[in-house]
């Protein structure tokens, strides 16, 4: 560790116990973002409020600073400077069989991230790019929030986010108060952080091997964190991410209209989107549309992409490739540079309409994506699950994925249920014209085939990827650890 190590400076000071509300279990849960946008968090939120409506008492620690319009939270409040201690106040929720509060840590006004965002009221910081005294500062405040939350609250469970730092501040915290957590895997932590500085691999280690259970949401997700982060992997267990089965659900979709083929998520080069508006262009004539739902910092130039492809711009499409996010886009190039000018691309870019809702949050998505035909999930890098391929799922759209990491496990699953080994997964080694198979692929079926695989797909997202199935499992590994992993 740093000569600044957190545990080294930590001092305990007395605190009165809080009266112990019955109710079935009291779950503490930290997470160092918000409760909406990105899939941490809103794998956060639902779990918070499932808990809630199964009758346990939650007390979550996040920088959420909008925590008191969620419908599922009682109460919301703040840590005073020191974080030596909180206040909540109600928030005119109805009441449910359980109790959610949500606290905000003090950590003043930089908040480290793993991939730039937008985050109000903070100046945010790649973790990467942390000296060692911001770094100390923000866990210090972390570890002072946690302990002062779990004396207060005297938590039958505790789960922790992400691979750094939630995971060694909960160590800390736990040390001190002799209580004991999960930890969360999620991805972003690994590739952004734990692989690219040799600090972030000490503290991952320290924080995951000192946990009783460290849980991920694909065999992807636990054996890629394996492989990089040594000590834990006998105490690992998969449990699926969720989605929300009553928000999302199969609708009607009026006959005789445009297919429609669409995209969820972050607007970065790594989540291959350029490819996705690539792979409409090779499409077989027909007659459909794109539509691109999300926010992130590479958006105008996708938009300006677009704007070239559906214009037959060649040059500008030429010169935004190759400026790419200050690399070219190098798949993207290579096949633009091997096609000729006579194969259609352009002439059927020209035909084709691509929306662009921009952000859009779960109860705003929820009936536009269910009025879609296609997801589609053009991911460069490894996902440690894929939640908006489950979401699409459970509203009887067919999501078609790449096959690597977490994600293709998704459509491993989904395509074994059906029985339709490659019908919902393209090779990411050749992501434009595989991709555009794979979406005539379905679009090709006949309507009631296709209307029998769509409520196939449903039926497993259903069943197998509800909240309700992912809240009471980690809850299970909170109370009990993982059977037969050595201590």
């Amino acid at each position: 560790m740093t000569s600044a190590d957190p545990a080294r400076r930590f001092v305990l000071w007395p605190r009165k116990s809080a009266p112990r509300r019955v109710t079935e279990v009291k779950v503490l849960l930290w997470h160092g973002y918000l409760l909406s946008g990105t899939g941490s968090n809103l794998y956060t939120a639902n779990i918070a409020k499932r808990w809630r409506a199964m009758g346990h008492d939650v007390l979550l620690l996040c920088q959420d600073r909008d925590a008191a319009g969620f419908d599922f939270v009682d109460g919301a409040g703040d840590f005073e400077g020191s974080n030596r201690s909180y206040a909540t106040s109600p928030t005119g929720a109805v009441r449910g069989p359980g109790r959610c509060r949500v606290v905000r840590p003090s950590i003043g006004g930089m908040l480290p991230v793993f991939v730039y965002d937008f985050y109000e009221g903070f100046t945010t910081k790649l973790f990467v790019d942390l000296s060692e005294v911001e770094l100390d500062a923000y866990t210090n405040a972390n570890i002072t929030a946690l302990v002062t939350a779990i004396e207060d609250f005297d938590p039958d469970a505790i789960i922790t986010g992400h691979e750094v730092m939630g995971p060694y501040i909960a160590k800390q915290a736990c040390a001190a108060t002799g209580k004991s957590y999960v930890a969360k895997l999620h991805g972003s932590g690994l590739e952004y952080a734990v692989r690219l500085q040799d600090r972030y691999l000490r503290y991952a280690t320290e924080g995951l091997s000192a946990a009783i259970a460290v849980v991920g949401g694909s065999r992807y997700m636990v054996e890629a964190a394996g492989r990089v982060v040594p000590g834990w992997i006998d105490k690992s267990a998969v449990v699926s991410p969720g989605c929300d089965i009553e928000l999302f659900k199969p609708s009607d979709r009026s006959q005789g209209r445009a297919a429609k083929i669409g995209y969820v998520g972050k607007l970065i080069v790594a989540k291959g989107v350029h490819h996705f508006l690539a792979a409409l262009c090779r499409t077989a004539p027909q007659d459909l549309e794109g539509v691109v739902v999300g926010f992130g910092g590479y958006a105008e130039e996708l938009r300006r992409l677009w704007d070239a492809l559906h214009g037959g711009d060649r040059r500008m499409v030429t010169e935004i490739v190759r400026r790419g996010d200050g690399h070219p886009l190098e798949h993207l190039l290579r096949f633009l540079e091997r096609r000729g000018d006579d194969d259609g691309f352009y002439e059927r870019a020209g035909g084709i309409d691509v929306e662009w809702p921009g952000r859009l949050e779960h109860d705003a998505l929820a009936p536009v994506l269910a009025g879609w035909d296609v997801l589609v999930v053009p991911s460069i890098v490894p996902e440690a699950f894929g939640m908006v391929a489950a979401e699409a799922a459970a509203c009887a759209v067919l999501p078609v994925v790449p096959r690597h990491s977490g994600i293709g496990e998704v459509g491993v699953t989904l395509e074994e249920h059906l029985g339709r080994p490659g019908l919902l997964s393209f090779d990411p080694a050749d992501p434009i014209e595989d991709l555009a198979r794979a979406i005539d692929g379905i679009l090709s079926l006949q309507p009631g085939e296709r209307a029998e695989l769509s409520a196939g797909v449903a039926e497993v997202a259903r069943t197998a990827w509800s909240w309700e199935r992912t809240a009471e499992r980690l809850l299970q590994l909170a109370t009990e650890g993982v059977p037969h992993a050595s201590r």
